[in-house]
C-alpha cells in the first residue's frame, strides 16, 4: 500500500515498477540530541580547547592542526575502496593549506590495506580504532571537516551525524549522499572518483574557517529541522494516513 524510499535516488529506481502514488521520500534521520550536545559543548566558543585538548590527550592529537575525520569500518569493498581515494585526494592536497592531521575512527579486517592505502601521505594520520557510539559526537564536533570518498555510498550515515553535530562535509555526489549532505549550504560535493576534484573542495573549505563555521551551523540547524526522529515521525504519519486512504478507497471501489 506504501513503499518508502529512503533517498530520492532510490525513489527513481522504485518509480519504474510501482505507482507514484504509492511512493513517499523518508529521508535518513536519526537522534539529533546528542550531537547537537557535543556541538554545544564545542561550538567554536571558551569550550572548544577544552573538548579538543581532552580528545588531543587521549588519543594523542595536535590541537594546532586542522583535525580532517574519516569515520568507516575496515572492510573490503566499498569501504576500502573509500579509503583508497580518499588517500588519493589527500595526496594532491596543495602545501598552502594550514597543516592537518587525518582522524581515522574504524576497525576491521582489511585494517593492513587501510593503512598501506593511507601510508604515503606526508601529514600524520591518527588511527582511534573503533570509537564507541556515545563518544562519537564529541569527535564529530570538535572536528574541523568530515571527509569521506562515498565509493558506492548508499547514503551514508557517517555523514547526517558529521551534520548533526555541526562539523562540514566534504564528499561525492554519489546515489543517496546528497541526500545527507547540502551541497554549497552544509559541505560541498563533488562528482564521485575524482581525486583532484576531491583535494580541491578540501583545500577550499581547509583555508576558509569562517565558512566551515556557517556551513557547520547550517548543517546542525538543518538536521535538527528536517532529519529528526519528530521530523522523521511526521513524515511516516503522513505515509500511513496515505496508505490507509488509499486501500479504504480501492476496498470501496473494489479494486483492493
Amino acid at each position: 500500500d506504501m513503499l518508502l524510499c529512503l533517498t530520492r535516488h532510490d525513489m527513481q529506481g522504485v518509480a519504474t515498477i510501482a505507482r507514484q502514488e504509492r511512493l513517499r521520500l523518508l529521508p535518513p534521520f536519526l537522534d539529533h540530541r546528542p550531537f547537537a550536545a557535543a556541538r554545544a559543548a564545542a561550538d567554536g566558543g571558551a569550550g572548544r580547547p577544552a573538548v579538543r585538548a581532552a580528545l588531543a590527550a587521549r588519543y594523542g592529537l595536535d590541537p594546532a592542526r586542522a583535525w580532517l575525520l574519516a569515520v568507516g569500518m575496515f572492510r573490503a569493498g566499498d569501504k576500502l575502496e573509500s579509503y583508497r581515494r580518499l588517500a588519493a585526494a589527500l595526496a594532491r592536497l596543495e602545501a598552502a593549506v594550514p597543516p592537518w592531521q587525518l582522524l581515522v575512527a574504524g576497525a576491521g579486517p582489511a585494517e593492513a590495506e587501510v593503512r598501506a592505502a593511507l601510508a604515503l601521505l606526508a601529514s600524520p594520520v591518527a588511527w582511534l580504532g573503533q570509537v564507541a557510539e556515545a563518544d562519537l559526537p564529541a569527535l564529530y564536533a570538535a572536528s574541523d571537516l568530515y571527509v569521506w570518498p562515498a565509493a558506492n555510498e548508499a547514503y551514508g550515515m557517517a555523514l547526517l551525524e558529521a551534520a548533526a553535530a555541526g562539523c562540514p562535509v566534504v564528499s561525492c555526489a554519489t546515489r543517496g549522499v546528497p541526500d545527507v549532505v547540502w551541497q554549497g549550504e552544509t559541505g560541498l560535493l563533488v562528482e564521485e572518483d575524482r581525486p583532484a576534484a576531491l583535494a580541491g573542495a578540501i583545500s577550499a573549505l581547509l583555508q576558509d574557517a569562517p565558512r566551515r563555521r556557517r556551513m557547520g551551523a547550517a548543517a546542525a540547524a538543518r538536521v535538527a529541522e528536517d532529519r529528526s526522529l519528530a521530523a522523521a515521525s511526521r513524515r511516516l504519519d503522513a505515509a500511513l494516513a496515505d496508505a490507509v486512504a488509499h486501500r479504504a478507497a480501492a476496498d470501496a471501489a473494489g479494486t483492493g
